[in-house]
């Protein structure tokens, strides 16, 4: 799996995930002009990473143990809780915005797109079955 890097002033930041990388830029603390690398790769601004601000915006399906509400991971799984064998889960969609930092435009995020929208509509109905 691939690993990021972020550089903040004369400090190296990372090893980060990818799911971690997205966690920075909805928080804000990464922003098109930051400079990150993948792997062994040369610095670059997050900008010039394809699909990476667009990726932080899509909405995440949280799933849930129907017995005792411990998140879990997407079934088929084992609640880690209850140790119940889970082929079905509650799910909880979760709406990602990107966090303004004080060097990010003051452009709003336009949010998920409705292609997105409707991706996890159809996911949960088929998890649903």
């Amino acid at each position: 799996m691939s690993v990021w890097f972020v550089q903040k002033g004369d400090e190296q930041l990372g090893p980060y995930k990818p799911a971690e990388l997205l966690a920075l830029v909805r928080d804000g603390s990464v922003v098109a002009e930051t400079r990150i690398r993948k792997d062994d790769s040369n610095w670059f601004t997050a900008s010039e990473v394809g699909g990476l601000f667009e990726a932080a915006r899509r909405p995440s399906i949280e799933h849930y143990c129907p017995q005792c509400n411990v998140r879990v991971s997407q079934p088929p799984t084992i609640c880690p809780e209850c140790g119940k064998d889970l082929d079905r889960t509650k799910t909880r969609i979760i709406e990602h915005s990107i966090g303004q930092s004080k060097r990010s435009s003051d452009t709003p995020s336009a949010g998920p797109s409705d292609s997105a929208k409707r991706w996890l509509q159809k996911k949960i109905r088929r998890d649903k079955k």
